[in-house]
């Protein structure tokens, strides 16, 4: 179906906190929302998502949805770090893993023996069980019985779809997105998920703006009016990836924020990647390598400021904290982000940071050193767009551009990328993107004296052996 046929698009976006369904028209307006908490629950036999509140609101409002606007597509989105394990009969195996959860350092330190090289995944180990592979070791050691059981796994992105239309499939982003699955250049099966059997069990491929079928009778309500089929489905930060390139963009890097600041170069060499520095590549629903870097970046922001809003921030506070050499040193949360070996160990150094105005500040100024730490790590050279709740901070958008002279620094006033992007997978046509333009306002730098040897400091302090 064309651009020019459609009528409403509904994106389905899980994300860890909350899921949202968002009604778009044909021509990628926002018409209306509807949103519910996601229900995390406790061991045993492990932390884990409940996804059963999700599908009751796609119960509720795709057909009220619909009243307002046909919908013709329904595309699912939501984070890339967990898997569903169906048994015979479609049904859940094992609970869905939230990928918080801690497993025991033997299991950690078994599946080091067997992960995939670097060179093959283009991805690190990532803490707590972010790593699909880790989860499934960990579940397949612990639970064996459970996991025999098992005759289809596929990302929790797709079990979305599967549960909307009853086809359960697999996807290059969702597959692909730091999972240890998959060999990222040859784009089959990693080695260790062809030792342990899994790739026995990966659902069939299809395209993200594929249809995989059409929305179940449950969730049509009394009567559907738009054709309601299901598409395959994406990792929710490549398809905010994938909006800026519907707008025709090539050359440039992307800063897409929220809890973690993930950085997207689609020009950059996987040469560059290095796994210390929490570099990866992510996957494009075309098929294409896009370099990474990222951080916990939201997380890393409200450690720094406390309690103290954004808004509280202002240059002249943080040109005063620069003059009288207040740090805020890597890093404040479980990773470490762009400075190897930094988890947890992050400090102030230096007078404290008293007061809303002065800790925005310094969690402003923090943030952008990290951002440019994670710019350098993916040998960025391009304009930079940020988006997300960074691009809303003044502050932190002239301090980067102070730091960055030789890069454009452009704020996106997209509203929410991620289902804007899986939006437009519904108006592919022939694997063909849309066009769709983005508003960018370009940043002025800002004016700190001595803001360069203060990084130099600050780098030196970050990557210090401690």
């Amino acid at each position: 179906m064309g651009q020019d046929e459609l009528r409403g698009i509904a994106v389905v976006d899980v994300g860890y906190t909350n899921t949202k369904i968002a009604l778009f028209s044909p021509d990628g307006e926002v018409l209306a929302e509807r949103k519910v908490a996601n229900h995390h629950q406790p061991a045993p036999p492990y932390k884990h998502i409940d996804p059963e509140p999700m599908m009751a609101l796609c119960r509720s409002a795709l057909p009220e949805l619909d009243a307002m606007l046909p919908i013709d597509a329904v595309v699912p989105a939501a984070h890339g770090a967990a898997m569903a394990c169906l048994d015979e009969a479609g049904n859940l195996a094992l609970p869905v893993m939230d990928y918080t959860s801690e497993p025991p350092r033997e299991i950690v330190a078994d599946y080091e023996k067997i992960m995939p090289s670097f060179e093959e995944a283009l991805c690190p180990l990532l803490p707590m069980t972010i790593t699909h592979g880790l989860q499934l070791y960990w579940q397949q050691r612990m639970w064996p019985e459970a996991f025999s059981r098992v005759r289809t796994l596929l990302p929790w992105i797709q079990y979305i779809g599967f549960r909307l239309s009853g086809r359960a499939v697999t996807e290059i982003s969702s597959m692909a997105c730091q999972t240890h699955l998959l060999d990222i250049r040859a784009q089959a099966p990693s080695s260790t998920a062809r030792l342990l059997g899994w790739d026995r069990l990966f659902a069939p491929r299809a395209r993200a703006w594929e249809t995989i079928g059409v929305l179940k009778d449950e969730f049509r309500g009394p009567g559907l009016r738009g054709a309601g089929r299901v598409l395959g489905g994406v990792h929710d930060s490549t398809a905010n990836f994938m909006r800026y390139v519907c707008a025709g963009l090539d050359r440039f890097t992307l800063v897409s924020t929220g809890t973690w600041s993930i950085s997207f170069d689609p020009s950059t060499s996987v040469d560059v990647l290095d796994p210390a520095r929490d570099t990866n590549t992510n996957t494009d629903v075309l098929g294409r390598n896009v370099c990474c870097s990222r951080f916990f970046g939201g997380m890393e922001f409200a450690a720094v400021a406390q309690d103290a809003p954004a808004e509280a921030a202002n240059l002249a506070t943080v040109a005063a904290l620069v003059a009288r050499g207040t740090y805020a040193v890597p890093s404040f949360t479980l990773t470490s982000g762009p400075v190897p070996e930094s988890a947890g160990r992050g400090f102030v150094k230096g007078p404290a940071a008293e007061g809303a105005e002065e800790r925005a500040s310094l969690a402003a100024l923090y943030c952008a050193l990290m951002v440019s730490e994670q710019l350098d790590a993916i040998a960025s050279k391009d304009d930079i767009i940020v988006d997300g709740p960074f691009s809303q901070n003044p502050v932190l958008l002239g301090l980067l551009a102070q730091l960055r002279p030789a890069q454009k620094v452009k704020a996106s006033a997209l509203r929410d990328g991620t289902t804007a992007g899986a939006a437009a997978l519904a108006m592919i046509t022939d694997g063909k993107l849309p066009t769709i333009g983005i508003r960018m306002v370009e940043t002025r730098p800002a004016e700190i004296a001595g803001l360069d040897a203060y990084q130099a400091a600050w780098r030196k302090m970050a990557y210090a052996k401690r």
